[in-house]
């Protein structure tokens, strides 16, 4: 059985997914996902209070996320079972690009020792399972477009441009804040 909070946010509301037995995030739904969410296992997840700490903290640095601003997460608080081995490794290492910059899928995949891999590592992220959580809204095309998003293209690009990242009249990101 699995519980769930809800983060109200500029974008819609977010439903994150616990397991019930501890504290650990299985799943964030993005807006736009909430079909997704009514079809899938998780519809009938008990609601959590914001009481709980690592709920009431969760959701206090989604809030900060949703906004633009800097935070961590602790990768700790994932359960990373829901991810195949090669999506973890392009999950870990996205996590890592810093607020108020971006990469391409490309360069995650010479990052990860496999350079012709940025189908794979584009797959890797649009199956994301934590969003924001995981800034895959981080991750752009080579030719500096967006790319794709879970949460839609109009949420990607205002969550980069929340972090200060600007885009010239093209749509592309502007050169220069390259991780």
């Amino acid at each position: 059985s699995f519980s769930k909070s809800t983060v109200k946010s500029r974008f819609g509301d977010l439903i994150i997914v616990w397991r019930f037995d501890e504290p650990k995030i299985l799943r964030v739904f993005l807006p736009s996902q909430y079909r997704l969410f009514k079809s899938s296992d998780y519809e009938h997840a008990v609601a959590l209070k914001r009481s709980e700490s690592s709920v009431r903290m969760a959701c206090k640095i989604m809030d900060r996320l949703l906004e633009g601003k800097p935070g961590r997460f602790p990768l700790e608080m994932l359960d990373w079972s829901v991810a195949y081995p090669f999506q973890r490794r392009v999950l870990r290492m996205e996590y890592r690009v810093p607020h108020g910059m971006v990469s391409t899928y490309g360069r995650v995949a010479r990052k990860l020792g496999h350079a012709r891999a940025a189908r794979a590592v584009g797959t890797a992220l649009a199956r994301n399972p934590f969003p924001v959580i995981i800034p895959c809204h981080r991750a752009i095309r080579s030719d500096r477009t967006l790319g794709g998003y879970a949460g839609g293209l109009s949420m990607k690009k205002k969550l980069l441009e929340l972090e200060g990242l600007c885009f010239d009249h093209y749509g592309r990101v502007v050169a220069g804040r390259f991780w």
